[in-house]
């Protein structure tokens, strides 16, 4: 994973990594649901692109 963040800084692109709350975001998705998915995304992303990147995924 840190190849991908260091390829991605080097053309200036802040990458950061997003945990899922289980093991993956697919568990997290079929056991926890679409909104319980979301709202732990939500809080692990800069405010600034909340609406730049939830409002696409609703």
């Amino acid at each position: 994973m840190a190849t991908l963040i260091d390829r991605a800084q080097e053309d200036g692109i802040e990458a950061i990594v997003i945990s899922p709350r289980l093991g993956d975001f697919n568990e997290d998705l079929r056991l926890l649901g679409t909104d319980a998915l979301r709202a732990a995304s939500r809080v692990q992303i800069a405010a600034q692109d909340v609406a730049r990147f939830m409002e696409l995924a609703a």
